[in-house]
């Protein structure tokens, strides 16, 4: 099994909802880290992007499965993404992208197999809806600024297109942990100059097989870290808090009959 890890920059804005019920065990093999021990878990990469190489948030820190299904574009329009690590089994073949809410087919790649680390692209969502990567048009429009994220490696055995939204994913599982920055870390991805891991920045952890047919659950198969973005509330989270509301408002009307 192949281990990627990116540092991503994009735009967007996100909220939360849902609870995480994964059983992933964060482990695998990788290269060494700063202290000459093998990279082979999630909070090892945290460490090891970690100026100080001791991160602040820990590998059991991911949002809950639902809270980081969907995201949007803030107010920035777009920014830059680095491949800063990457380790090949499927490295050839993967493809990370974002993809519409609205039409999950439609899908937009930001990184390829052929891309390898330090690499760079740039996504930005206009007005119309028009999706632009490297300040080109890629000739698809999302029905809003609202996306997801995937990780495709489906060109691989065992491999699929695995979606931010767990619920979309055919073995059922959630394939993407996420990790928000705590305003307190100082980190250096891809060669960059040092800077502070900020709370509209997050890393991305995906597992990349299917885990009807045996996936690993270690999430250190591709990561990135992407930043301006926030979560937006998933469909269901909004169901639920108008059905929440509409009882509130029952339970009121009825105080107030006896009343």
């Amino acid at each position: 099994m192949k281990t990627k890890l990116f540092a991503l920059a994009l735009a967007g804005a996100l909220s939360t909802s849902g609870a995480m019920a994964a059983t992933y065990s964060f482990g695998g093999t990788g290269p060494l880290d700063a202290d000459g021990g093998a990279v082979n878990t999630v909070g090892d990469v945290l460490d090891m992007i970690a100026v100080d190489n001791d991160s602040s948030v820990r590998y059991d820190d991911y949002m809950s499965d639902g809270s980081d299904s969907y995201w949007a574009v803030t107010g920035s329009g777009g920014s830059s993404s680095t491949m800063i690590i990457e380790l090949a089994g499927f490295a050839g073949s993967n493809e990370f992208g974002v993809y519409n809410r609205q039409a999950p087919h439609e899908r937009v790649e930001l990184f390829a197999g052929a891309d390898s680390a330090g690499d760079q692209a740039h996504l930005s969502i206009k007005a119309d809806g028009s999706v632009h990567v490297n300040f080109s048009d890629t000739g698809v429009d999302f029905g809003s600024n609202a996306f997801g994220f995937y990780l495709d490696s489906s060109a691989s055995v065992g491999g699929g297109i695995w979606y931010s939204d767990s619920s979309m994913n055919v073995d059922g599982k959630d394939h993407m942990a996420a990790y928000q920055g705590d305003d307190s870390e100082v980190v250096e991805v891809g060669g960059n100059a040092a800077g502070l891991w900020t709370d509209n920045e997050f890393v991305l952890a995906f597992e990349d097989l299917n885990c009807n047919t045996g996936c690993d659950g270690d999430m250190t198969d591709f990561m990135v870290m992407v930043e301006s973005v926030n979560p937006v509330s998933t469909p269901g989270s909004l169901a639920l808090l108008g059905l929440g509301l509409g009882l509130l408002g029952a339970t009121a009307r009825r105080k107030a009959k006896r009343a």
